[in-house]
């Protein structure tokens, strides 16, 4: 069977490349076709087998992009002799949705996003689910959380829907290089570390953090946040920092891709993200036995964290006083993190592991064969 993911980015995904190496190694020929050059993600699965394909295109006028897109997906499908396209992200669902009615292939959507176009009241996300929903014939999430918006919100036919979970083949992270680990804690030496890793974007919401950040030092509190990746919202938490004199607390470090040494260097990672569909921060996380700080009804977190066991969870719709009170407990040692990174750890490895992930892929594979 010729198997087709079609991604949007070049950037790593653990649980996109355990997918595409499984499938090779049984026996299936796996392609990958990206919208932009090159990058980690080839290189991860070339090794394995898998066919690695290209194509940028710049993006200056809407109508234009997309249809080149288009075209060049429906006439790759063709020239492959592929029997079956797995899109991932909108940008992807988006061309193949239109790309599927060319093309001989069948065609599955990956939807990795909830709530956001919502909550960001974001119009041409939600118009450009719309058309997804309408014209896609089958769907993968990867939480209830996403199958819920999807059934209720969006009015999408629950037999268009498959629930799978991420899965990921816990062997391809790379282990934290004790000697970075060490240089971190040294350069950043405090008495609390936090690590927070998040698109620089307003529904992962960094200001609330930073603001709760800025009390505890004016209260006398030794801690520092470092702050891993890009975005649009760069500009303005750079200016919060300056403006309230937390240079020496808060770090912009942008893009990493030794996100595994900092999440080891750290005490605790804080995530409070209002909208995500299944993060795979807190797979790293728990991989390296850290504890994490989430919010509830955010997600898949609430299928499988339990506050207080394997993981610290508190309210969405009002977090900044409930993570005043956990940093400050934390801090002065009031409350004991160091068993619930231990429990994620199990919790992960038991929920998330590939081998007990793809049987449900297999059963897709097969139907659509």
């Amino acid at each position: 069977m010729n198997i087709l993911f079609y991604y949007p980015d070049k950037e790593r995904s653990i649980s996109l490349s355990s997918l595409m190496i499984a499938f090779q190694q049984q026996g299936h020929t796996v392609f990958l076709l990206t919208q932009v050059s090159e990058g980690d993600l080839h290189n991860d699965v070339k090794d394995a087998g898998v066919q690695t394909f290209c194509h940028p295109i710049k993006k200056n006028r809407f109508t234009s992009f997309y249809l080149k897109h288009i075209l060049y997906l429906t006439s790759f499908t063709k020239k492959h002799k592929i029997d079956l396209v797995y899109s991932h992200i909108q940008r992807a669902n988006f061309i193949s949705a239109f790309a599927q009615y060319f093309s001989p292939s069948k065609f599955i959507f990956c939807r990795h996003h909830s709530d956001c176009a919502f909550i960001d009241n974001n119009f041409n996300e939600k118009m450009m689910d719309r058309i997804i929903n309408q014209l896609g014939k089958e769907f993968i999430v990867p939480s209830q959380k996403v199958l819920n918006q999807m059934q209720v919100v969006e009015k999408v036919k629950n037999k268009k829907i498959h629930l799978i979970r991420y899965a990921y083949d816990f062997d391809k992270y790379k282990k934290p290089n004790l000697g970075n680990v060490h240089k971190i804690k040294e350069e950043y030496k405090t008495g609390l570390l936090l690590v927070k890793i998040a698109r620089l974007i307003p529904e992962k919401r960094h200001l609330i953090l930073f603001n709760i950040i800025n009390k505890l030092v004016k209260k006398g509190f030794d801690l520092k946040l470092l702050v891993l990746s890009e975005g649009p919202e760069r500009k303005k938490l750079e200016e919060y920092i300056t403006q309230n004199n937390l240079q020496n607390n808060i770090f912009m470090l942008g893009y990493r891709i030794d996100i595994i040494d900092f999440i080891a260097a750290s005490d605790l990672i804080v995530h409070v993200s209002e909208s995500e569909a299944s993060s795979s921060l807190v797979k790293e996380a728990g991989l390296i036995m850290k504890p994490i700080i989430v919010c509830k009804d955010v997600g898949d977190f609430d299928e499988y964290l339990i506050n207080n066991e394997n993981s610290i969870l508190i309210d969405k719709k009002n977090p900044k006083k409930e993570l005043e009170f956990i940093l400050s407990e934390v801090y002065q040692k009031k409350i004991d993190i160091s068993k619930l990174g231990n429990e994620l750890y199990k919790t992960i490895l038991d929920r998330f592991s590939i081998q007990n992930i793809l049987k449900e892929y297999n059963t897709l594979n097969a139907k659509n064969n």
